[in-house]
């Protein structure tokens, strides 16, 4: 049987089957989440489907007939369109991300694919474009960018970004034969804006210190927040040391002026290191390291100055990252002791007990300082651990003493600000007491003056708590911060401790002695005790004990003694 045919040539079939295809790509281009437009060979617009009307907001009536002018932005120069046609007329396709405009005006992301479509002869008949809105995924990446790579506070790029803008420096200026320096920069004393003004006062410091550091640094170079109160910058294209001087300077002096918050007038410093490459280490690392030792040197240099990295410090840089390693082990190989430096009764010459001092005898290194060690151990967080085995040892041993002596013998223990800032300290003692038997009635726990000025009111509980178990509050070094006596009251303080700095120059400087006077008559009007450190000498002590101080201790007396010593020392007597 023939089939039939429609006279044309073509058969029903053929017809049939045409326009089930024409019946899908209908389907396919009404219901098609992406906008679609087709144009004509010179680019007016043909058809529209409705994802094109959700997206723009333009219905097919607003642009059938006219060109995808109506749509630009505005966000892009001639030569992007330019760009656009050379290659769709060259290959037939462009595919790239574009900016738009909706009927409404408002800007928005487009990722557009561009097709042409050409007739029997090779003439340009149609272009159909298919695009989506990308603008909210763009937005939740950059946002994610943002977050990954920038500090929230300051809006400065964060350590990580920072580390991977300090390494393309390094590799530019070995292109092109130029120097790279780093600058690590410290905001001086911040922890006691902090304690005493608030951390949100002390947010908004760091974020005008922030700003100020932007101002000062040269446009190019790389400003960063590094964490906490510390920020660094990367410096490129340097050719002269007076160059970085003159940018370090700069960042010195822009916070000279005081900073004015929420009413409080706040006045700051920052100490800087510097670093340079090539020269001051062979990698990322190294540069870091040590331009954070030339920091460092710096704030012992006094504050509000730079440093620039020598091989000195870098020495002991070295020396510092080995005894961080060894220090890690130290409790778990037992290498901690204490020695004891006796604490004398001025009115009758007789030991009153004895201050507990930490030392660190290493199985490669040997004796290492407490100086050097403490700060240490702060920095790593170990202080929690060695400072519970401190307060274990020391009492186990003044629990040894009880019955050689009448009254019984004090044991002073001194403890770290992190201990009583990131510990339960009351907690500890308890344990310590409980595991040794020993009474807290003959406990002294010694603070310094700087956690008792930055003391906010947790801190203070935790005091409180240290009293209520039963031991005595001194503060140690006293004399060496910003305290008065007047605000010494506020706090639970028995007994003063005057730091060895003023004894030491009493029979010279009039001043010293003035304020040692003051020291122990303001003292005990308030109910304390007081305590003369670093004694040496015949002079100094009958000073002291001419304006009624209570203790003393001190080489006159004793140097710091190991225990089975310190308890002959008890039992031989003492005369002062």
């Amino acid at each position: 049987m023939a089939q039939r045919s429609n006279g044309n040539g073509n058969t029903l079939a053929e017809l049939e089957r045409e326009n089930a295809e024409l019946r899908l790509f209908r389907a396919v281009f009404n219901m098609a989440s992406e906008g679609m437009m087709v144009t004509d060979a010179e680019n007016r617009i043909l058809a529209v489907n409705p994802a094109f009307t959700l997206i723009t907001g333009f219905a097919p009536a607003d642009v059938v007939g006219n060109t995808p002018g109506c749509l630009r932005s505005g966000q892009h120069e001639p030569a992007f369109f330019d760009n656009l046609w050379s290659e769709l007329h060259r290959n037939g396709r462009w595919t790239g991300e574009l900016w738009n405009r909706r009927k409404n005006g408002e800007v928005y992301r487009t990722w557009l694919s561009i097709a042409t479509e050409r007739d029997g002869s090779g003439a340009i008949h149609r272009h159909i474009g298919i695009f989506r809105d990308i603008s909210e995924a763009r937005d939740n990446a950059e946002k994610l960018w943002q977050q990954t790579n920038f500090d929230p506070l300051t809006k400065l790029p964060n350590r990580s970004l920072f580390l991977d803008r300090l390494l393309q420096a390094l590799v530019l200026a070995g292109r092109s034969n130029k120097r790279a320096a780093l600058v690590f920069i410290g905001i001086d004393g911040f922890k006691n804006i902090n304690d005493t003004l608030g951390h949100t006062i002390g947010d908004m410091v760091l974020a005008e210190a922030a700003r100020r550091f932007q101002s000062a640094v040269r446009k190019g170079d790389t400003l960063a927040r590094f964490g906490g109160d510390e920020f660094t910058a990367v410096l490129t294209d340097i050719t002269t040391v007076e160059e970085v001087e003159q940018v370090v300077r700069a960042l010195l002096e822009c916070l000279a002026e005081p900073f004015l918050i929420e009413a409080h007038q706040i006045l700051i410093s920052c100490s800087i290191g510097i670093s340079l490459w090539p020269g001051d280490g062979d990698d990322v690392e190294a540069v870091m390291r040590n331009s954070t030792s030339a920091m460092r040197k710096a704030k012992d240099a006094g504050r509000n100055t730079f440093q620039f990295f020598t091989p000195s410090m870098d020495a002991r840089a070295q020396a510092r990252s080995r005894l961080a390693s060894e220090l890690s082990d130290a409790l778990e190989h037992d290498e901690f002791t204490l020695v004891y430096q006796p604490i004398i009764n001025v009115q009758s010459g007789q030991v009153a007990g004895a201050e507990a001092l930490l030392r660190w005898h290493n199985r490669f290194i040997g004796a290492i300082s407490p100086d050097q060690f403490v700060p240490l151990a702060e920095e790593m967080g170990l202080i929690l651990p060695i400072g519970d085995w401190l307060l274990t040892a020391a009492c186990r041993e003044a629990a040894s003493w009880q019955g050689i002596s009448d009254p019984p013998l004090r044991v002073a223990i001194n403890v770290s600000p992190r201990q009583v800032q990131q510990g339960d300290i009351a907690s500890a003692l308890e344990r310590a007491l409980e595991v040794t038997g020993l009474s807290p009635h003959v406990v002294t726990v010694e603070i310094t003056e700087g956690l008792l000025l930055a003391s906010g009111g947790e801190v203070l509980k935790k005091i409180n708590r240290i009293r209520d178990v039963g031991a005595k509050i001194a503060v140690d070094d006293f004399g060496t911060g910003y305290a008065s006596l007047s605000y010494l009251k506020h706090f639970p303080v028995d007994i003063l401790k005057i730091d060895r700095s003023f004894v030491s120059k009493v029979m010279d400087n009039a001043e010293d002695a003035r304020l040692i006077e003051a020291i122990i008559a303001l003292g005990h009007s308030l109910g304390m005790k007081i305590v003369g450190e670093g004694v040496e000498t015949a002079e100094q002590m009958a000073f002291l004990a001419d304006r009624g101080c209570d203790f003393v201790q001190g080489y006159r007396f004793s140097p710091p003694l190991a225990a089975e010593r310190f308890r002959e020392f008890v039992t031989s007597g003492v005369r002062p």
